[in-house]
C-alpha cells in the first residue's frame, strides 16, 4: 500500500512554490465559489422613500420590489478578477400634483471583484463600493403623462444613489463578508486529523 503511494507520488511533477499558489488560487476562488458567497443576497427587500424629488420638491417618490440572483463572470487578465451584476427590480410610484404615475423598474449595480491574498494564509474577496456610475436604471411606464417627464431625471438620481448605498450596506454585512473571507491556515488544522496514520 506504501509502495503505491510513493509510486503516485513520483509521477507529479515539482514546481515553483508560486506556481503552486497560483493554482491554489484558481481551485479555491471560482465563479461558482463566488456566486455562492453571494447567494445570501437573493430575495432580500428593497424598500425606498417616500422621499421629495424634482423642480421644488414636488413629486414624491416611493418604491418597493426584490433583489434578483447576481451573476458572475470571470475577467481575463493577471489577477483573478470577476465582474458581478446585482439586479434590482423595482415598482415605483411617482406621486405628482395628486396623481399616482407607477413605474416598473429596472437597476443594474455593476461591481468588480477582486481575489487577494491577506497575511495570514487568508484569501480574501474585494467588492469595492459602487457609486451612481455602476448603477443602471431603466424606467418602464404604465401610464406617463407628459409633466411627469421633468421629474425624472431626478427620480433616476436618487434611485442610483440609493441603490449604490443599498447595495454597499448588503455587501458588508457580516455574513457576507465571512463568505467573501477564506481562512486556509484555520481550515487545513480544522480538517488535520489528530492522530498519524500509519502504513499498514
Amino acid at each position: 500500500m506504501a509502495e503505491h503511494s510513493n509510486s503516485s507520488a513520483q509521477t507529479r511533477e515539482d514546481y515553483s512554490y508560486e506556481a503552486f499558489g497560483r493554482d491554489f488560487f484558481e481551485h479555491a476562488v471560482t465563479v461558482e465559489r463566488v456566486e455562492q458567497a453571494l447567494s445570501n443576497l437573493t430575495g432580500n427587500a428593497v424598500d425606498f422613500g417616500p422621499r421629495s424629488v424634482g423642480p421644488g420638491g414636488l413629486a414624491r417618490i416611493q418604491a418597493e420590489g426584490n433583489i434578483g440572483e447576481p451573476s458572475v463572470m470571470r475577467r481575463e487578465g493577471e489577477l483573478i478578477e470577476f465582474t458581478l451584476m446585482i439586479p434590482i427590480d423595482l415598482d415605483l410610484t411617482v406621486r405628482l400634483a395628486g396623481h399616482d404615475h407607477r413605474f416598473e423598474t429596472e437597476l443594474r449595480a455593476h461591481l468588480k471583484l477582486t481575489a487577494r491574498a491577506q497575511a495570514p494564509l487568508h484569501i480574501f474577496i474585494d467588492i469595492p463600493a459602487p457609486g451612481e456610475k455602476d448603477i443602471d436604471v431603466e424606467l418602464n411606464a404604465r401610464g406617463l403623462r407628459a409633466s411627469v417627464l421633468d421629474v425624472v431625471a431626478d427620480v433616476e438620481g436618487e434611485l442610483k444613489r440609493y441603490v449604490a448605498r443599498y447595495v454597499a450596506k448588503q455587501i458588508d454585512k457580516p455574513e457576507i463578508r465571512r463568505m467573501r473571507e477564506i481562512d486556509v491556515r484555520r481550515r487545513l488544522e480544522k480538517n488535520a486529523p489528530e492522530k498519524q496514520i500509519e502504513d499498514v
